[in-house]
């Protein structure tokens, strides 16, 4: 998982406190949609991202954490449901991991990118199928 953070660090400018948040929430992200099967073959394939999503886990993977924005946003989760919901909890967790909303489109490419040259290819087309929210903010 270093060497993802090194490349959002060099790639979006963001400090490496953020990059690992950051990926730690989007990893938790992809183990909840993708399931464990799927995610298997990636912990398998990237030492640490088992890790990186129990981290990410254990610091609320989505809404940004407790207050009013965090209970808004679970609910407009709820209430669109799908990869609407889900592509808006993603912005969350992403958002409350101090990632900013011009960063995402960035963020998540490279998370891709990086998923293919470590997974390979069909797991990815794998993982876009059970997660169309990544289609979503690839464009």
């Amino acid at each position: 998982m270093e060497e993802l953070i090194q490349q959002l660090t060099n790639k979006l400018g963001m400090d490496a406190s953020v990059a690992s948040q950051a990926t730690g929430k989007a990893m938790a992200m992809l183990k909840q949609h993708a399931g464990d099967d799927l995610f298997g073959k990636i912990s398998s394939a990237i030492p640490g991202a088992a890790e990186a999503a129990e981290q990410g886990a254990s610091e609320g993977a989505g809404g940004g954490g407790g207050g009013i924005v965090g209970k808004l946003t679970g609910m407009a989760s709820s209430m669109l449901g799908g990869s609407a919901g889900s592509g808006l909890e993603l912005g969350a967790a992403l958002s409350s991991a101090g990632v900013d909303s011009s960063q995402m489109d960035d963020f998540a490419s490279t998370i891709v990118q990086f998923l293919k040259d470590k997974a390979g290819n069909d797991v990815v087309e794998q993982i876009l199928a059970k997660v169309p929210m990544l289609k979503n903010l690839l464009g």
